[in-house]
């Protein structure tokens, strides 16, 4: 069975060496797995939601891990230049709508990585950016 991204977070950060961690990293390397760790960590990337949770009812759901891995390229509608026609009101019914499709472990993670943080130890600006410097300034 495939890991969500969260699952892969989870996992890389209980790894002790930072070698190892960077090694995890990039063998799970996936888009939705970039673009989450991407738009969490990159300050030039401005999410246009407002701060804090929004009110969704959590998924019940179980293996719904493989979600976030077909929903991740819908991800631009929510940052800055990614469709500036998208009135504000429904961009947020979208993000919505997301948290309650995925997985709820990969729905705090896109909660915390629209405020700009990622919620699990060990996973820093740093560690992505030695796994995939590509995708961060």
């Amino acid at each position: 069975m495939k890991l969500g991204v969260a699952e892969i977070l989870d996992k890389v950060s209980k790894e002790k060496s930072k070698n190892k961690r960077v090694q995890m990293l990039r063998e799970n390397a996936s888009f939705p797995l970039k673009v989450v760790l991407q738009y969490a960590l990159d300050p030039n990337i401005k999410w246009l939601l407002p701060e804090g949770k929004p009110p969704y009812r959590k998924n019940d759901l179980t293996d719904l891990e493989h979600i976030l891995f077909a929903e991740a390229r819908r991800l631009y509608l929510f940052v800055e230049g990614g469709n500036p026609s998208l009135q504000s009101r429904r961009r947020e019914q979208l993000f919505v709508e997301l948290l309650e499709q995925v997985d709820p472990n990969d729905a705090e993670l896109l909660l915390a990585a629209k405020d700009k943080q990622v919620p699990y130890p060990y996973i820093t600006y740093n560690l992505v950016k030695e796994a995939f410097p590509d995708i961060l300034p």
